[in-house]
């Protein structure tokens, strides 16, 4: 599920950083359900269907989506206080 954010690599990097966790909260099963279910649709729509050249071309690429998803999608959720 969400194990690449509970990893120690994940969490060293993040305290090197001085950031705090934001994702999972032991027992607390939907804190994190809107970015898991925003990863899935980036990774449906646009990571498994294309090829990058490069690491550039594809943090421009997910630039773009989040600006798209952001602003011009229609969203399949009336509001975000449904959750």
């Amino acid at each position: 599920m969400a194990s690449e954010y509970t990893s120690s690599v994940f969490k060293n990097l993040l305290e090197t950083n001085l950031i705090r966790h934001p994702y999972f909260k032991k027992g607390h099963l939907y804190d994190n359900a809107r970015i898991e279910a925003f990863h899935s649709i980036l990774k449906k729509e646009l990571i498994y269907p294309n090829r990058f050249k490069s690491k550039f071309e594809l943090v421009a690429r997910i630039s773009r989506y989040i600006h798209r998803y952001n602003h011009e999608r229609m969203h399949t959720y009336e509001s975000s206080s449904a959750m």
